[in-house]
């Protein structure tokens, strides 16, 4: 089936179609102004940074260390967020001409948060500055260390509040606190040092964007008002390829597409840069987004590229062994999140493993890995699962966690898992409804295959980039007949075809949960299919093809 071409749709004469007000109306956009503001972001519905709590005094404290040319250090975090605001601080600092150092913990030497050793090296260097980039929310000890050796911190953190409040700081940036009046809460790390530097050199700022929009769609934020503004300009940026590092990066992973896409960062940028933190140092992921020389680069690029195939090795290997060991262990009409360990783990790839059983099992997921009886732990979760209160429930059992509602990560003793998994899932329980365990498919619109034309097609390409927060819309159409004999494509994804006597059009299915592998099309079967649109052009013919989600045999 052919989508035909594209139209040009434009803010000021655009009227949608009968479909397509009604996917609007389901997002809640049912006025002209906000339906502008949603299909046509600009970089001029951006927040007044200075809204948020804390910036004056933080653009105050670093302009003074700006003046002075005193040193500042950067502490980031190891994966895609923390290594992206570093960087994004980084060249912000550079802009402005402020001497700087950086200084990203190590997953095996440092743990999570805000690291003594990054205040010793602070220390060294005569820095008595120090801003956080994705830490330090909870690092109370740390910045109190700090505060003694006479070094200010400026914390910038998206995470939770603790229940035992804030840690002392110069001053915090977190819309997330009490009294902060910024009216958008869900920012990434990168995305909040994006509002600083917006407030330190102004429009300069939107240069960053490409890495406000990595952070943005790899810390998985909702993409809605603010994180749609700067991952739609953030893309179009990264599209430009005026990064050097990135650029290389595309390059050595084979990215050739003229527009980059969420799904590219998701799947072939982002997880190279989390790969050096993962597997060795992020340092080297760091140096990447701030070199210039196409020498240095390329090198960088090759190099992650590597780290990423061993990453790919090592998940495989540690995923199989965590799934078998839930099979064999887990009671599913009595257990609603999932806690898997094992000793010798590598713990660079727990939170990837975790998210590979959410995917399966459609239950929260915690995967630990052990080492002399300590454990690090990597926690992911469904909708509607606040994993980090679920957390909290337990917090007597750790000794450091951290997160939010989709993530958290934790450091325990390994005699405490077996508790762990106890009162989590009492927890789970007595809070949470059976039905948000079991997977459903929510439908947008129920359509049929004719209802697949312009402007329909053409309209869908407006909601985009979609993500958390903004999935793609998902249509039900019923009674489809497979026309032809099912392909087997790359991996376990397979294309049909389908018809409804008038209409036919192509299907794509990959199995992604347990349950999946129930369901072979073949020709003939009559299937009730749940899907999303996906177009491509081809030969210079756009066309689409049904993502399908669930199918039922009638």
């Amino acid at each position: 089936m052919s989508a035909g071409q594209a139209l040009d749709f434009r803010p000021e004469t655009f009227s949608p179609s009968p479909f397509f007000a009604a996917l609007l109306s389901k997002r809640g956009l049912l006025e002209n102004a906000p339906i502008r503001r949603y299909l046509w972001p600009g970089l001029e519905d951006l927040q007044d940074p200075f809204l948020m709590k804390g910036m004056d005094r933080a653009v105050q404290r670093i302009s003074k260390a700006v003046s002075d040319r005193e040193p500042i250090l950067i502490h980031g975090d190891y994966d895609v967020d923390g290594i992206t605001a570093s960087a994004l601080m980084a060249r912000t600092l550079e802009r402005l001409g402020a001497p700087f150092a950086t200084f990203l913990p190590e997953r095996t030497v440092d743990g999570y948060g805000v690291s003594p050793r990054a205040i010793t090296k602070a220390r060294e260097e005569g820095a008595r500055l120090i801003i956080t980039a994705d830490c330090g929310i909870t690092a109370h000890a740390p910045l109190a260390l700090a505060a003694s050796l006479g070094i200010e911190v400026i914390v910038i953190d998206h995470h939770r509040i603790p229940p035992e409040g804030l840690p002392e700081a110069y001053a915090i940036l977190n819309p997330l606190q009490e009294d902060c009046g910024y009216p958008f809460k869900e920012l990434s790390a990168a995305g909040l040092v994006f509002k600083l530097s917006q407030a330190l050199v102004g429009d300069s700022a939107f240069e960053f964007l490409d890495l406000a929009a990595l952070s943005t769609i790899s810390d998985v934020a909702p993409l809605v008002e603010e994180n749609r503004i700067l991952v739609k300009k953030g893309l179009e940026r990264l599209s430009l390829r005026t990064n050097p590092g990135l650029s290389a990066l595309g390059e050595v992973a084979g990215l050739k597409a003229r527009q980059i896409t969420v799904a590219h960062v998701g799947f072939v940028l982002a997880p190279r840069l989390n790969a050096a933190g993962r597997m060795s140092t992020p340092d080297m992921a760091l140096r990447l987004l701030l070199a210039n020389s196409a020498a240095e680069t390329a090198s960088l690029a090759a190099a992650l590229d590597e780290e990423n195939k061993l990453r790919q090795k090592e998940e495989r290997q540690v995923t199989e062994q965590a799934i078998r060991q839930i099979e064999r262990t887990v009671n599913f009409n009595r257990e609603r999140v999932l806690v898997a360990v094992s000793e010798g783990w590598h713990p660079g790839v727990i939170g990837i493993v975790a998210s590979r059983l959410v995917d399966r099992f459609h239950r929260p997921a915690i995967v630990i890995a052990l080492h002399e009886g300590r454990g690090k732990g990597s926690g992911r979760s469904i909708k509607n699962f606040h994993l980090f209160e679920a957390m909290e429930s337990c917090r007597d059992l750790f000794e450091n966690f951290g997160g939010h509602a989709q993530a958290a990560g934790l450091q325990m003793s390994g005699e405490n898992v077996a508790l762990l998994r106890e009162r989590i899932n009492r927890f789970a329980q007595e809070k949470y409804p059976a039905e948000i365990f079991i997977k459903t498919f929510p439908v947008d619109l129920e359509i049929r295959l004719e209802d697949l034309r312009q402007p329909f097609i053409g309209e869908l390409q407006l909601l985009e980039p979609h993500g958390a927060g903004n999935p793609k819309p998902s249509f039900l159409t019923r009674g489809l007949e497979v026309r032809a004999k099912p392909e087997k494509l790359t991996g376990e994804t397979v294309k049909f075809w389908v018809t409804d006597g008038l209409f036919t059009a192509e299907a794509l299915w990959t199995p992604r949960a347990a349950s999946d592998a129930a369901f072979k099309p073949e020709r003939g079967m009559r299937l009730d299919l749940i899907y999303s649109v996906k177009t491509r052009v081809w030969d210079g013919r756009e066309t689409i093809s049904l993502d399908v989600k669930s199918a039922k045999q009638v």
